[in-house]
């Protein structure tokens, strides 16, 4: 009990403190930010930092909490889909695999029975005598 209330006692304290920023700039052009005021050779400057800030927008607030809760109800759905699709294709058989066919060719003209094969000039036919 006296830790719970110590705790908190230390927690209201050091909410409540407030505390001035220093912007310092040296000569060289570097810059500071510190709790402390800035030594002679820089340039001080006081940070205006507020300890209260506006109250938040609460519509906007419970807007997009609604918007996130959606879209997190439509994530937990498809990883649920997913789910229930891998564990389907794990509980199945592996397909059989048919062996390939011997290909089938179609006639579309009946064969010719007495079909003379003469062979045709190539790209340079032979050159003709000139006398005979």
């Amino acid at each position: 009990m006296v830790r719970t209330v110590s705790f908190l006692a230390i927690a209201l304290l050091a909410g409540a403190a407030h505390a001035e920023v220093f912007r310092c700039t040296s000569s060289s052009g570097s810059v500071s930010y510190q709790e402390m005021p800035c030594g002679a050779d820089e340039t001080l400057r006081v940070v205006n930092v507020p300890s209260a800030y506006p109250a938040p927008n609460v519509a906007e607030r419970d807007r997009l909490f609604q918007r996130e809760a959606a879209l997190d109800q439509r994530l937990e759905m498809e990883r649920e889909r997913l789910s229930r699709e891998a564990i389907v294709r794990m509980t199945q058989p592996e397909p059989q695999v048919q062996p390939p066919m011997d290909p089938q060719y179609a006639w579309l003209f009946p064969p010719v029975m007495n079909r003379s094969f003469r062979q045709r000039p190539g790209p340079h036919p032979r050159p003709q005598p000139f006398m005979r």
